[in-house]
């Protein structure tokens, strides 16, 4: 732990500002200033505006596999560098990640720090959208989101142990602007676990200004840690001719449970490191392929996507989302459908290149027949948590 402090302290010298990028939005004008970049900027974000009146600008992720399509390599070396700067934390460990954009993150992260460690005592689990009749942890808000409602259930009995007693915490975010809902998270944890000894904001892009890292530290009452691979402030400044988009009418039945559509474990926790490959699929060795995730379920289409580029594909990794854009700026296109588990809500899928073969992963053998994305883009439906489950 004294490690950790020193480690904390030397996380709060703010460095100086290295660059400033301006960046008109069809909303408005983004302002970033760097301070610290293991990866350029440039590489790693580009910006748009959101359909959503809460919040306009987006930082859209090249790096993520979400809105932009990715190698799968790229992916996986943005994963190694956040777990290294959390491997060495004291265990046991609870890694939590973001619905639904930094699912396959988060798990990427936790695994790749379990197996490049060692290490056994590392929980993953990852908050989620969808209703499971089993015992709920917590719920917790996030207030500028299309979809604030978020739940963290409780793992299986033999985990709930490590659940309740660990002493690191670390929640992670492709970025962090004011670490609001973050910190909304780790306090709703301390209710199951208020002897936590610190807690780690981990990101590929945090905007944290120093006067914000402290009335995190103070809100939390803990060593608070920030490893992020890109560390910098931005300002933003709204177009007042720029009129505010209405949210995407959503008729859902709120009170649906999922428990028959929802496969992928992560929801209720597993152990980092143990994760194993499904058979992978005979796929055209001809053309170039586009492998998509669908919503929360990213990482299993992510390791498929990683395994069939280390075999020689040209792969791109990208996946499916709730979150309504607009299509300018990053976004130069927009596909939208219904979502694949029945509740009626929007989803979308950007940027698709049109040149590559969509493959859509699903968590659950009766999604592709009652989906019709894969007709909409002509693509071909997968299948893959349940086989992963079962080797």
């Amino acid at each position: 732990m004294e490690r950790v402090l020193r480690t904390l302290s030397g996380l709060h010298q703010m460095e100086r500002v290295l660059r400033t990028l301006t960046t008109p939005i069809q909303a408005g004008r983004l302002t970033m200033s760097i301070r610290r970049e293991e990866l350029p900027l440039e590489n790693c974000v580009a910006c748009a505006t959101r359909q959503n009146p809460r919040r306009l600008y987006l930082f859209v992720s090249k790096v993520l596999g979400k809105h932009w399509p990715v190698r799968p390599c790229v992916m996986r070396d943005v994963q190694r560098r956040l777990a290294d700067k959390i491997a060495t934390l004291p265990g046991p460990m609870l890694v939590i990640g973001m619905a639904e954009t930094a699912t396959a993150l988060g798990r990427g992260v936790a695994e790749e720090a379990a197996s490049r460690s060692g290490r056994d005592d590392i929980l993953y689990s990852q908050t989620t959208r969808y209703r499971l009749s089993r015992p709920l942890a917590f719920g917790f808000d996030e207030c500028h989101s299309h979809a604030p409602d978020h739940a963290v259930y409780l793992p299986d009995p033999v985990l709930q142990p490590l659940f309740r007693a660990a002493r690191t915490l670390v929640l992670v975010d492709d970025e962090i602007s004011t670490g609001r809902t973050l910190v909304e998270l780790a306090r709703a944890y301390f209710q199951c676990n208020p002897q936590i000894e610190c807690v780690a904001l981990a990101c590929i892009t945090n905007w944290l200004s120093e006067a914000r890292r402290q009335e995190l530290i103070e809100a939390l009452q803990r060593p608070v840690l920030f490893p992020a691979l890109i560390e910098g402030d931005f300002t933003f400044d709204p177009d007042p001719e720029f009129p505010p988009p209405d949210l995407p009418t959503v008729v859902a039945d709120v009170d649906r449970g999922h428990d028959e559509v929802v496969t992928d474990p992560a929801r209720i926790g597993l152990i980092a490191g143990r994760w194993t490959m499904p058979r992978l699929p005979d796929l055209p060795r001809d053309r170039s392929l586009a492998i998509v995730g669908t919503g929360e379920y990213a990482y299993t289409p992510f390791r498929i996507a990683l395994a069939l580029e280390e075999r020689g594909y040209d792969v791109r990794f990208q996946s499916t989302t709730r979150s309504p854009i607009l299509v300018g700026d990053a976004i130069t296109s927009r596909r939208e459908f219904p979502d694949n588990y029945g509740d009626g809500i929007p989803n979308y899928l950007y940027n698709l290149d049109s040149q590559r073969l969509p493959i859509i992963c699903y968590e659950h053998p009766a999604m592709p027949a009652a989906h019709s994305l894969p007709d909409v883009i002509g693509g071909l439906a997968l299948v893959t948590e349940e086989s992963c489950r079962a080797s």
